[in-house]
């Protein structure tokens, strides 16, 4: 059984939830990666923000995600920050990078689940998350049965995830690893 995690992280809270879910899946016995989207510019935003650079080395230690990550995986995540409703700009130049993935069908009947965060408002990360839902549906993938993660950063200073994250993560792992032992 494995997890592959998929994230984009601007100022450190996806890859702070990304972290929970990896650590909670690998409780229940699923093998689970982390891999980061690209983003070329983020060092200038390290540079120039406390927050961004609190986890950019974490981050860019990571290996970047490729459509091999996406091939290998029983369960796909996807963490992503949401831009007026819809997935960084990151995020949709990886999604777009899969169209070799629809015509082969290679994905179908995977598993799937996406998080996001929001500077503005829930339904801001809720509309994001659409759009990653509307991408695993035309691939065929079946997306786990758990209420959507959302997580609402300030806008001038971030807030962190807290405890009720982990009790979600651990929530989510327990039924990802039921489905995943069923299938």
């Amino acid at each position: 059984m494995r997890c592959n995690i998929i994230f984009h992280s601007i100022g450190g809270n996806i890859y702070l939830i990304a972290r929970s879910f990896k650590e909670a899946l690998a409780l229940e016995g699923v093998d689970t990666r982390l891999y980061r989207i690209l983003d070329s510019d983020l060092h200038v935003l390290a540079a120039d923000r406390n927050d961004v650079n609190e986890y950019y080395e974490e981050i860019e230690e990571l290996p970047v995600a490729n459509n091999e990550k996406l091939r290998s995986a029983d369960l796909i995540m996807f963490g992503l920050p949401s831009r007026f409703g819809m997935p960084s700009a990151e995020f949709k130049t990886f999604l777009d990078n899969t169209t070799d993935l629809f015509e082969s069908r290679e994905l179908e009947g995977k598993l799937y689940y996406s998080f996001a965060t929001s500077t503005y408002s829930h339904k801001d990360a809720l509309d994001a998350i659409e759009a990653t839902d509307s991408w695993a549906a035309m691939m065929g993938l079946y997306a786990v049965d758990f209420p959507q993660y959302t997580h609402k950063d300030g806008l001038m200073m971030p807030s962190r995830p807290g405890q009720e994250l982990e009790e979600v993560a651990k929530r989510f792992a327990s039924t990802a690893a039921s489905l995943l032992k069923e299938s």
